[in-house]
């Protein structure tokens, strides 16, 4: 889930409208086959009566299949088409020559890897891949719809967005054009004209204000984290290009994935003006200050203690601590029309890097400072150009994520382009489409029932003392869970007051992004003086993914995942729990991992626990970390500490939702089995959950994962988890000393 976030009950009865179904079903191919004899030569009616024996027999096993189920009470398998279905497809996924004891990942995902190879113009390929895929699709068909009508700006701008970005003919006639005026109208860029030498300050307001690019640093307005209540200016590293800091200072391994970077810079640059050889000098300038940034950035996995790394200030003391530039009045173009003064307070994470980027901003030679800047400004904005600058694009992504070439058609890009947009009211199209009610009530019942496990579970730990208990407790009540989606964006005049003031044309695409990036400063600058808003979202409904906020102390599950394979109203509950459940349960946990559990039940970051308990609570997780930081990817180690927090999030909700599968049957007794698939349905819950997570991935793509990625690649979320798994070791049967159960089983809650 996200990790940025801190991310249909009834069960078939044998009179039920699916049997129903099914039985009409054989009646209509008795039917079917008495029609078959007609004027037919000897030899066709030779060759229909052998195919009408064949029928026949099979025709009498589904009826002795049918009557057997109807006569016997006791028979246990569900024969609905629904049923029949989704055993179909987790056959398929199955790899029956690979013992689940032996490795459960490839026995859960070995056919479905072999019935899946990467896609052109993809560096991995998973579930949720798949289902953003479909739900792209219904987009595009509600976008490009010639009925299309609605009472809402909103919807009517989305449109209008999304056509203009299919304007190829336009864009592809426009060129490079509307960047270059950019780029005058800033001051100008030494790599392709002159510049004006004396304005660092306008150049980064603009570049980092007005267009929302982030050289050097980001900031941005957000709930306080011992404030919750209140929204405060934040500060923090930023300005790298590549996706860790360790593509910059590990040359020797990464000098491919370098050279194809500084190509990619000079080729851009000459697109857009330059000469070929000295815009690569002056790349190489710039590429050799983003390598200086990457040494003084720190890295992600000594930043997962929020309480070290948070500081809050005033912005005369940020002026202090960095005085390579006027903070005041950066802050206050950026947060324009607000009024700040130098006793504003500005929380920055991480001071020491601040201070270095002052002193690396002050022995920077100018040209080489405004290099960067408009660097940074080009990145930003290309994508919204022609087919050159999309084509240069792919090239570096080959070599970083081992992609080939894109087959990616232009409409889906552009789904993408309008979802970052204007994504609630695309939502609200979505929604009003496909979203069925009825699953948000039964999602809200499911959180309760893991809730509940969860508490449960609580309640049982031996290491936990009682006064940290209990307030683990309270926070667990406290957590606040949204579903689908918010209310505001199926009310046209509340959604159209979101998007007030962002205008929108549909044949000017390159304006439609500035106008964008403009408006996305504005909202801004408006959120600092007044409180976070529940309604506030951080996913759109259509994203399929889910996440925890630890300032609200909320958990979101938005519509685009309440879909299978992780839910639906007419599968099994095995695999709705196995499904949707871990993660509900899987967010829920986030509240309680190394970073989650630092925060109260009203979403501040303060102490909370007793000393005695926070010692046990980082013995067991010592023990997942160093689980963890054993499994390879292609001979490469997983940092079993940058992961942590997942980790502990999937142990921590597979647990949960498995707790609560075993109370919901022992309330509603037991369901019925799928067909054909051999499996128990406490066994259906973990091939549910490991089916989840099958992913193929190119090599490139495994690596970026280890060095970026808070969560463990897909294999180990599988395998790791369930290791750790009583429950799974125990339905099994795996014995101590199989690759599944090594012994040594690491449990935090």
């Amino acid at each position: 889930m996200a990790a940025s976030q801190r991310a249909p009950w009834m069960r078939m009865t044998q009179g039920s409208p699916e049997c129903l179904s099914t039985r009409r079903a054989l009646v209509g191919f008795q039917k079917r086959t008495q029609r078959l004899l007609g004027s037919h030569t000897q030899l066709e009616l030779g060759l229909a009566g052998l195919s009408l024996v064949l029928a026949a027999l099979l025709l009498g096993c589904l009826v002795a299949l049918w009557v057997q189920y109807h006569r016997d009470p006791t028979h246990n398998t569900c024969l609905t088409e629904a049923c029949i279905r989704v055993a179909g497809k987790i056959l398929e996924s199955l790899d029956r020559g690979v013992s689940p004891c032996q490795d459960f990942y490839q026995f859960s995902c070995g056919g479905w890897i072999r019935r899946n190879p990467l896609p052109n113009g993809r560096s991995r390929w998973n579930t949720f891949n798949s289902l953003w895929d479909q739900n792209q699709a219904i987009l595009k068909h509600l976008l490009e719809n010639t009925t299309f009508n609605s009472s809402s700006e909103a919807e009517r701008k989305t449109r209008r967005f999304y056509l203009s970005c299919l304007q190829l003919e336009r864009i592809e006639k426009l060129g490079a054009q509307p960047l270059r005026d950019l780029i005058d109208k800033i001051g100008g860029w030494n790599i392709t004209g002159p510049w004006d030498e004396d304005n660092f300050m306008e150049v980064l307001k603009a570049v980092a204000g007005t267009y929302r690019a982030t050289p050097f640093f980001t900031v941005y307005v957000s709930a306080d984290s011992k404030s919750s209540n209140s929204n405060v200016i934040q500060v923090d590293q930023s300005g790298l290009f590549l996706p860790s800091r360790d593509y910059y200072l590990n040359r020797t391994a990464n000098e491919k994935v370098l050279t194809a970077y500084l190509d990619y810079m000079e080729e851009l640059g000459v697109l857009l003006g330059g000469q070929p050889a000295s815009t690569r000098e002056q790349m190489q300038q710039v590429l050799e200050l983003e390598i200086q940034l990457a040494n003084i950035t720190v890295p992600q996995d000594q930043r997962r203690d929020e309480e070290k790394i948070y500081h809050k200030m005033s912005i005369s003391e940020l002026q202090a601590l960095a005085p390579s530039m006027d903070w005041l009045e950066f802050l206050s173009f950026l947060l324009s029309p607000l009024e700040l003064g130098d006793s504003e307070p500005v929380v920055v994470y991480g001071t020491g890097y601040l201070q270095q980027v002052s002193e690396l901003i002050n022995r920077t030679e100018p040209s080489i400072l405004n290099n960067y800047l408009i660097w940074n400004l080009v990145q930003k904005t290309t994508s919204s150009l022609d087919q050159r600058f999309e084509s240069a694009q792919e090239k570096l992504l080959e070599t970083l994520y081992g992609t080939k070439k894109s087959c990616t058609p232009r409409w889906q890009t552009c789904i993408s382009n309008t979802d970052d947009a204007l994504g609630f009211a695309l939502g609200s199209l979505f929604v009003k489409a496909t979203f069925d009610r009825q699953s948000k009530e039964i999602a809200e019942g499911m959180i309760s029932e893991i809730r509940s496990a969860f508490e449960e579970t609580l309640g049982e730990l031996v290491w936990m003392d009682e006064k940290t208990r209990l307030a683990a407790k309270e926070k667990a009540d406290a957590i606040y869970d949204m579903i689908g989606f918010p209310d505001f964006i199926l009310e046209p005049k509340e959604l159209d007051d979101v998007y007030d003031g962002y205008e929108v044309s549909e044949d000017s695409f390159f304006q439609n992004m500035l106008n964008l990036y403009n408006f996305s400063a504005k909202v801004m600058a408006d959120q600092l003086r007044k409180p976070p808003s529940r309604d506030q979202w951080s996913m759109t409904p259509q994203t399929v993914n889910a996440y925890y906020l630890p300032t609200k102390n909320e958990i979101v599950f938005p519509a685009g995942i309440l879909q299978a394979p992780f839910y639906a109203h007419n599968h099994p509950k095995a695999l709705n729990f196995g499904g949707i459940g871990v993660v509900m349960g899987h967010e829920l946990t986030h509240a309680f991992d190394d970073q989650g559990r630092e925060y109260d039940k009203e979403g501040n970051l303060r102490p909370w626990w007793q000393n005695e308990s926070l010692t046990a609570f980082q013995n067991h997780t010592a023990c997942m970390e160093e689980q963890y930081s054993q499994y390879k990817v292609n001979g490469e180690r997983l940092n079993g500490f940058q992961t942590l927090g997942e980790n502990i999030a999937d142990n921590g909700g597979l647990k949960a939702a498995y707790n609560a599968y075993e109370a919901w049957l022992r309330t509603h007794g037991e369901e019925q089995q799928l067909p054909a698939v051999g499996l128990t349905n406490h066994q259906l819950f973990f091939v549910g959950f490991a089916q989840v997570w099958c992913s193929v991935r190119t090599p490139e793509s495994s690596h970026e994962g280890l060095v970026t990625d808070p969560h463990s690649p897909a294999r180990f979320r599988v395998l790791g988890t369930l290791s750790n798994s009583r429950d799974f070791l125990r339905h099994f049967g795996c014995p101590v000393g199989s690759p599944m159960n090594p012994g040594q089983l690491c449990e935090v809650w």
